[in-house]
């Protein structure tokens, strides 16, 4: 060794414990908040979602005298959903081909593939059954305000301009359901599902997937977050009721 040089020291092992340990304590701070500021960037991009879903819902009834859309259609190529046209028909579930440029509301979305689909709902998760072979919605209409439905017949009214009380009213919400009769789903194993209507009948068709809220956009364009009455334990455990079973006050048209 050369005279005045001198030698090269590395970490002692206490040393590297230590770095390691800071290096914990600040993943444990740093890592829930990150998680945090995911989630209300995604809740907030939902609640921006719903609005313009309310745009295009609001536009199609200027463009159709204020009345209702139905919920499906036979059409000579498929089924006509409100969301989408199902060519074909009998496939598996996940399987299923839709078209959503045939939707109700498509004309009215800046891009289909966008708007309609909410960034938290899982649906990657194990337990998440797809209904089509594409991503459908991610979002529930007020079955009160879709033309033929059993809600809609005992509101008694046609037209969107027939609702009272229009800020305590549902339009959209973030929706999904449990379900246990459509393989691959079974009683043994549900799975949960996109869903796209809310009413206040089994099974829960709301889904409490931001930080334990439900995001909804009311029927004078204000939106609004509901904590749950009640939940659903199954799956993720987030589809719930946001009254007490039974009860509808925040989906009846008529108050």
């Amino acid at each position: 060794m050369f005279r005045g040089e001198r030698r090269k020291k590395g970490f002692t092992l206490i040393e590297l414990l230590v770095v390691l340990a800071i290096i914990g304590v600040l993943a444990a701070l740093f890592i829930p908040a990150i998680s945090r500021a995911i989630s209300a960037g995604q809740s907030a991009a939902c609640r921006n979602n719903l609005h313009q879903m309310y745009a295009a819902f609001v536009m199609y009834m200027d463009d159709h005298g204020g009345r209702f859309f139905p919920w499906v259609e036979r059409r000579e190529k498929g089924t006509l959903w409100y969301w989408g046209l199902e060519y074909g028909g009998g496939k598996a579930e996940g399987a299923r081909r839709l078209d959503k440029s045939k939707a109700r509301l498509a004309a009215y979305f800046d891009h289909v593939g966008g708007i309609e689909i909410c960034p938290s709902l899982p649906y990657s998760a194990p337990y998440f059954k797809r209904k089509f072979d594409i991503a459908s919605y991610g979002y529930g209409l007020n079955a009160a305000l879709i033309a033929g439905t059993p809600a809609n017949r005992m509101s008694g009214i046609s037209r969107f301009d027939q609702v009272q009380m229009p800020s305590e009213t549902i339009v959209w919400a973030d929706a999904a359901q449990v379900n246990t009769w459509q393989s691959p789903a079974s009683s043994a194993n549900p799975m949960l599902e996109e869903f796209y209507y809310l009413d206040a009948s089994p099974p829960a068709k709301f889904h409490f997937r931001h930080a334990g809220q439900c995001n909804a956009v009311m029927a004078d364009g204000s939106g609004r977050t509901f904590t749950p009455a009640n939940l659903d334990e199954r799956c993720d455990g987030l589809t719930g009721y946001i009254e007490p079973q039974g009860e509808n006050y925040y989906l009846r048209p008529i108050k």
